[in-house]
This record gives C-alpha cells, structure tokens and sequence, in this order.
C-alpha cells in the first residue's frame, strides 16, 4: 500500500553499460593483437591506447573500436550522444572555466586588463 506512494519506486532510468576493459582487452586479443602492438602499429607508445580504457579519449576508442569492426559508440554508449557524436572536450567538460578564463561572452579581455604599469606611466607624461 504505501510501496506506490514512496519515491524510491519511480522509474529508474535505464543503465547505460559499457564493455568491461577485460571484455575489451579479450576482443583485442582473440583478434590476433594486444593493445601495445596496435598502439605501436599506429605510431603510438605501446600503452597509448590503455589510456582509452580508463576515461574518454575519442581518437583512440575510434581506433580501438575500427580494430574491433565496430563503432566507439557500441563499446563505451555512456561516453557517446545518441547521433554518435562524442560527449568529451570542449562541447562538455570545461567550457565554463574556458568562459571564465577567457572572458566569451561578458567583456573582450583588453577591457578587462588593467596594467599598472601602462597606467602609471600614462599620468607621468601627462603630469
């Protein structure tokens, strides 16, 4: 009776998955190679591609998941927009302190900067 009423029952959205890096890791592997070789084969360090494994890294999924016949959206969904566009960079993560740091959108950084000494000097050729 009271089970209905409680919020803990609403409707969980639905878990996003994505491979396992040992899943990843045996896919690589039953495909004849390692990570390390098809780093290096890609003019890479041996361990580049690991990098994949453990937070977004678009280029290499992309050259993880070509190896594997597949897209990088298939093997790791939680890091991909449904139209297979990539969640990490600049789009984001990091635009609000890239906004604050640069100043986008409230005032050109000139008019920000104040230089004490350009300032100082101007009221000494003018005093």
């Amino acid at each position: 009776m009271y089970k209905n009423k409680s919020p803990l029952n609403k409707a969980k959205k639905p878990v996003i998955t994505d491979w396992h890096r040992a899943d990843i890791i045996a896919a690589v592997r039953k495909s004849g190679t390692n990570l390390q070789q098809l780093s290096r084969d890609h003019g890479l360090g041996r361990t580049t591609l690991t990098n994949a494994l453990y937070g977004p890294c678009p280029r290499y999924e992309r050259l993880i998941a070509e190896h594997l016949g597949t897209t990088a959206q298939v093997i790791w969904p939680s890091r991909y927009h449904e139209d297979g566009s990539s969640k990490s960079g600049r789009g984001e993560r990091g635009i609000g302190r890239y906004k604050a740091k640069n100043n986008i959108g409230n005032s050109t950084r000139a008019e920000k900067s104040c230089n004490v000494y350009h300032i100082n000097n101007a009221e000494v050729a003018h005093g």
